[in-house]
């Protein structure tokens, strides 16, 4: 098979995604929005510093170029699974070059973790985050653990639907994800759990509690694995003796990893007995150095062709560090990533030398140029996730940032689609 590899030199001739954003709403508006899924949809961080990231236009594609992007999208998801049961075959070795925290590569190297890899029963949700550049679209990084923006992909379009008439709305992605968690709970509770103190992971499980409630399935949140108990004869049960039948793990790996072992986290990544989503292979591909394994792997054609060129920071030339972005192993909402052509010269001195004392916890990623779109506050850049929940593409959460780096404090917006030009 041909690959051809990620290419986004100047060409004579340009093939940008068309992407542009639609009418803005008014102030009055975009505040009856914001109050419905403040009251309605758990989704309360519309202010950062100050600032409303609702933003009052949606993000327009025709319907070819949407369906372009979920087949990739879903193609990209098939590889992913594919690689990651090849990487825990070879076992402990390939975990470390990935950066897997030592606590993560025990339980992924024991007998029962192998067995649950070809578990029928595990679901998987995927985000994979989108750019269009000059030569298409290329994709930044996968977001595979824990990946967020359920309430503003599914939410968003809905809401802001009634203003533009002529658009229509993705793929919802909460139905998606609905539907999966009811095809695996026939009896028993879903547990969901998350880390105490985090206001947007607590935003995200409480949606899913709502869909949950909306489909009558009984659930539980919970803040600790310590809250589980298991046994040989009865599996997974709760202390007043629910039986389990699927946990929702909206609660990162690496930061189980740092619980004291008598929380139970051990028995919860490894089980094989019940359906958890995401299982923990999951933290192989949430890892930025992720691209180095389907490197050297023979298949993977559309990440090859789609993701920037990746390296090791030990192998970047010196003179070359600001054509070059540097991403922390496990690191979230653009925090601890580093456009190194941006940095003051002490501080890019700072950067690198870390990644370089520490390189198995850093990345580099080649330098990608997003096209900016137009508009009523300037020119934004936008980074569209596209989620595939169980192989297929379902939604998008779309984020305009006011640089080339999407991180916590870019506004959000719905995604709509424009399916006239193939009525």
């Amino acid at each position: 098979m041909r690959i051809t590899p990620f290419d986004d030199k100047e060409t004579e001739r340009a093939t940008y995604p068309d992407v542009r954003l639609a009418a803005p709403l008014g102030l009055p508006e975009l505040r009856k929005i914001e109050q419905i899924l403040h009251l309605y949809h758990s989704k309360w961080d519309t202010q950062v510093r100050d600032v409303n990231v609702l933003f009052e236009q949606p993000l327009v594609l025709p319907l070819r170029e949407w369906q372009k992007l979920c087949n990739i999208a879903e193609q990209l998801a098939a590889e992913t699974i594919a690689l990651e049961s090849i990487i825990l075959g070879e076992r402990s070795g390939a975990l470390s070059s990935l950066g897997v925290p030592a606590g993560a590569r025990e339980v992924l190297g024991s007998d029962t973790q192998s067995r649950s890899v070809v578990n029928v029963r595990r679901t998987r949700n995927m985000r994979f985050d989108f750019h269009p550049i000059k030569s298409g679209w290329c994709v930044s990084e996968v977001n595979s653990d824990v990946p967020g923006g359920w309430s503003e992909s599914t939410f968003f379009p809905l809401l802001y639907k009634p203003y533009y008439n002529d658009l229509d709305c993705p793929p919802l992605p909460l139905q998606a994800w609905g539907d999966a968690v009811q095809a695996l709970a026939p009896s028993g509770k879903v547990i969901l759990m998350s880390a105490p103190g985090y206001l947007e992971d607590e935003q995200v499980v409480r949606t899913f509690v709502t869909e949950l409630q909306r489909r009558r399935i009984p659930n539980r949140m919970i803040k600790t694995p310590a809250a589980l108990h298991w046994s040989d004869h009865h599996g997974c049960t709760l202390s007043t003796g629910e039986r389990v039948s699927v946990i929702v793990r909206f609660y990162q790996i690496e930061w189980l990893l740092a619980l004291p072992e008598r929380t139970g986290w051990r028995a919860l990544l490894q089980t094989s007995a019940l359906p958890v989503i995401n299982p923990t292979i999951s933290v192989l591909s949430e890892s930025k150095r992720f691209p180095l394994a389907f490197y050297e792997s023979r298949n993977c054609p559309t990440w090859k062709s789609h993701m920037p060129e990746c390296r090791d920071p030990r192998e970047v030339d010196q003179a070359d560090w600001d054509h070059w972005v540097l991403k922390a192993c496990y690191s979230n909402t653009g925090d601890r990533t580093y456009l190194c052509g941006s940095l003051t010269k002490k501080e890019k001195q700072r950067v690198i030398r870390e990644a370089q004392r520490n390189p198995l916890m850093w990345i580099a990623q080649k330098r990608f140029e997003t096209r900016p779109v137009r508009s009523c506050r300037g020119l934004l850049y936008p980074c569209v996730g596209v989620f595939v929940v169980n192989g297929r593409a379902a939604g998008a959460y779309v984020r305009l940032s006011v640089g080339q780096v999407t991180d916590g404090s870019a506004f959000e917006a719905p995604l709509l689609i424009d399916s006239r030009s193939l009525k």
